[in-house]
Parts: structure tokens; C-alpha cells; sequence
């Protein structure tokens, strides 16, 4: 299992990359143990915010020690303005969104991914990274989510 402090500082080193490769600036970061939590986070958030969950951790035993890995959430989102839904300025949003996100999956997939923030894990490329829109989620924000393991090294 990451320490969460680790883990923290893997997130604010991957936000400043991203958002500077992207040109996009991330108003907030928000981690949270549960859904309800995040939604409560966000509640008041205005502007890009970096979203996700703390991830907990699958112990398992391999010959001479442990191995744990972690399901993780992290998302991009933007509340937007309901009278801007179908118009060129929402897809403007998702298009900024999207930018961001796909700058986050280059980072992570990239030789050195997790290990260039943190030396205590690296992500599963087995299992593939999964990008997904999200809409009117969390108190009403909308853009992307992505879902990958993170395995520790043991």
C-alpha cells in the first residue's frame, strides 16, 4: 500500500506536469476515501478541479514477500453551466477537459509513469489505463475519469 502522503505528493507533481503540458490550469485537488466525501469536497468548487479517490490496497503473497495493489480513480472535471449544454462552449469545456486528461494517461504510460513521482510504485500496464466521460457527477460536474491499478514494490 502507497503511503497516502506519497500518494498525495504523486498527484500534486502529476497535476503541475499535466496542466503545464496542457495549457490548462487545475484550480483544485480534492482526494477523498468515499464517494459521498468527494461529493461533499466539491460541493462549492468552481473552475478545473483533479478529483479521485485515496486508493486502498489488495494484499497477496508472491515467494519471500508481499505484493499489494490499489484500484485508482482520478478525474477531471468542470461544473458547467446548464445553459450551455449542446452549445460550442460545452464542447469547448470537454475539449480543454480532454486535453488535460489524455496529457495525464502520456505521463502515466510512459516508461517511467508512476516511478518518475514516486519510487514505492509503478502502475499495472497489464491491465490497461480507462478513460471515461462523466456527466452531471459528484454535485454536478462533467469531463473525464480514468481508472488504473497501482502496484507497490514490495
Amino acid at each position: 500500500m502507497i503511503p497516502i502522503n506519497n500518494y498525495r505528493q504523486f498527484i500534486a507533481e502529476l497535476k503541475a506536469v499535466a496542466e503545464t503540458m496542457a495549457g490548462v490550469e487545475v484550480s483544485h485537488v480534492r482526494l477523498a476515501v468515499t464517494e459521498s466525501q468527494l461529493t461533499n469536497m466539491l460541493k462549492d468548487l468552481s473552475g478545473v478541479v483533479l478529483a479521485g479517490n485515496i486508493p486502498s490496497a489488495d494484499y497477496r503473497s508472491n515467494p519471500g514477500y508481499w505484493m499489494s495493489d490499489g484500484e485508482c480513480l482520478l478525474m477531471v472535471l468542470e461544473k458547467m453551466p446548464r445553459d450551455e449544454q449542446g452549445l460550442e462552449s460545452e464542447y469547448e469545456r470537454y475539449a480543454r477537459l480532454q486535453r488535460l486528461m489524455m496529457d495525464i494517461v502520456g505521463i502515466l504510460q510512459n516508461a517511467d509513469g508512476f516511478d518518475r513521482f514516486c519510487d514505492l510504485g509503478t502502475i499495472d500496464q497489464s491491465r490497461g489505463l480507462r478513460v471515461e466521460w462523466e456527466y452531471n457527477e459528484w454535485g454536478g460536474f462533467n469531463g473525464l475519469s480514468l481508472t488504473f491499478r497501482l502496484m507497490d514494490r514490495g
